[in-house]
């Protein structure tokens, strides 16, 4: 592991979590190829496959408020279950998205579902990011 902290502001614990940090990054990746599949698309148009991509990024951004909005008080929040909520409502915000009486209503809902349904479960054999976060502090 290569890091440019000194090794006296840094112990192994703490090297370790970080480390596991940035795999959250990658799995944020990870996130956006498996559920976005911003890296697919359906056309060898130069100009339609950045129109693909685009809409996919905003799907992405619709996805990231949702989660900012819903779940980042949370410290046990997944991705993962938030993509899958996201895409429950995705005929929904696509119906509503020029409504402006509806959309609310419905951005809302998915605010709801999200904080319901959008944690994750504590591990004690194999623990989370976050709950290593916390024990180390």
């Amino acid at each position: 592991m290569v890091l440019n902290i000194p090794l006296e502001t840094l112990s192994l614990p703490e090297a370790l979590v970080l480390v596991r940090v940035r795999w959250q990054v990658e799995l944020l990746f990870k996130l956006w190829k498996s559920y976005a599949r911003v890296d697919v698309w359906r056309s060898q148009n130069p100009w339609r496959i950045l129109c693909e991509l685009y809409a996919k990024l905003i799907v992405v951004l619709i996805l990231h408020w949702a989660s900012l909005t819903s779940l980042w008080k949370q410290p046990n929040r997944s991705l993962f279950k938030a993509a899958d909520a996201v895409r429950k409502y995705t005929a929904a915000l696509a119906l509503h998205l020029s409504d402006r009486t509806l959309l609310p209503w419905v951005l809302d809902r998915l605010q709801m579902c999200l904080a319901a349904t959008g944690r994750m479960n504590r591990r004690r054999k194999h623990p989370n990011t976050y709950q290593l976060l916390f024990d180390s502090s």
